[in-house]
């Protein structure tokens, strides 16, 4: 490492920035800057990563545009542009998007030739997978650096020490991570991995249940990945705004002790997601008292058969109430499924359950036929 007081200083008065944003350290680090660029900027690869990480968690963009013109060349850029973000400066996080090209997904690079040895890859993408990585979505609990925007400063982000770290605020990461998304500032694959980190810190969040600040640090994930979902059919087709892995994603929380407020999100904002994992997974099916609580937000899905899977679900618990919520589903719930649902109602000897289905089911059926004829009288005058 190279011992430059002027680095040390430099480092010392980027975090006193970060400590204090009100104070006056701005000029100061400017001065530092200036001398190091005048000192042939005697920093190796692996301190102008941290020089840069630093000056993007202090939201200095003069130093952070300084840096990047005086150095060449950077391993990796990615977990700056996370601590842009994460401190809520989006100035600097669209500059680096904007002018240098940074990518939140991008692997280190390696230069052909290095005065110094690189660490392992792990120290710079914090173990986390790029887009270089054959795995990257394999399993979206896998932490990538969008993961990071949305977690408080630990005392580990630093490369070279000492330590640092500045105010965190889940709103002003999420204000930060807005701008940029609405500006169409990355493409599918980062917009859907950063959609992936909301909702599973959301679903954390609520899981831990660590305190209220936790619980709505939760509620402004879900906000913000609703949000994301409007933008995402807003601009369907658009590169920069998603594809059809948001909702591979929102199916991925489905899981054992899955938190209400991921169901509720679950069900307002994917239903048909939902009922398709309701068909799939067996556990699913037995959380009836989980399912009913769910009923009035759910809207039919396109699959039948995954609609069928729901009436199945809620004869065979006798939910008469949940039965009749379903009743303006209509022509989206099929004579099979009507008839797999009584079959089991009257099985299990769920007498008025059984009968309320059967007149629906003769309902739906004559509905059905007097649209029928409907559709064939008109044909008839039309011709």
């Amino acid at each position: 490492m190279t011992d430059t007081p002027t680095l040390n200083l430099l480092r010392e008065a980027l975090d006193e920035q970060m400590a204090d944003p009100s104070s006056v350290t701005s000029l100061k680090v400017d001065e530092l800057l200036e001398r190091l660029i005048d000192e042939k900027y005697p920093v190796n690869l692996i301190e102008s990563c941290d020089l840069l990480e630093r000056a993007c968690a202090a939201g200095d963009l003069d130093a952070v545009q300084k840096l990047c013109s005086a150095c060449d060349f950077y391993v990796y850029r990615s977990f700056a542009l996370v601590l842009a973000l994460r401190s809520g400066h989006s100035h600097v996080a669209k500059w680096l998007i904007e002018h240098e090209g940074v990518d939140l997904l991008a692997p280190i690079k390696r230069p052909e030739q290095m005065s110094v040895m690189l660490p392992p890859d792990t120290s710079f993408t914090r173990s986390a997978l790029t887009r270089a990585s054959t795995y990257l979505f394999l399993n979206p609990l896998d932490p990538t650096p969008a993961t990071y925007i949305f977690r408080p400063y630990t005392g580990f982000e630093q490369l070279i020490e000492p330590a640092y770290e500045t105010f965190f605020s889940m709103q002003k990461a999420a204000d930060a991570v807005r701008e940029i998304l609405v500006a169409g500032l990355v493409d599918n694959v980062v917009y859907d991995d950063i959609f992936r980190a909301y909702v599973i810190c959301a679903a954390r969040k609520f899981r831990d249940r660590r305190s209220e600040e936790d619980l709505e640090d939760g509620r402004i994930c879900l906000r913000e990945a609703h949000f994301m979902l409007e933008l995402h059919k807003e601009h369907e087709g658009e590169n920069g705004f998603g594809d059809d892995l948001l909702y591979d994603f929102i199916g991925a929380l489905i899981v054992p002790r899955c938190p209400a407020e991921i169901y509720e999100f679950i069900a307002r904002e994917a239903p048909h997601v939902l009922l398709a994992q309701l068909h799939e997974l067996e556990w699913f099916q037995r959380e009836v008292a989980t399912i009913a609580t769910l009923v009035e937000d759910l809207k039919p899905s396109e699959t039948l058969e995954h609609n069928g899977t729901l009436l199945y679900v809620l004869a065979q618990a006798n939910c008469l109430n949940e039965i009749k919520a379903l009743d303006a589903w209509g022509e989206h719930l099929s004579d099979e499924a009507y008839e797999q649902a009584i079959s089991v109602a009257s099985d299990l000897e769920y007498v008025e359950m059984s009968t309320y289905l059967l007149s629906q089911k003769m309902k739906n059926r004559k509905e059905a036929q007097a649209e029928s004829a409907t559709d064939s009288l008109l044909d008839m005058l039309l011709l």
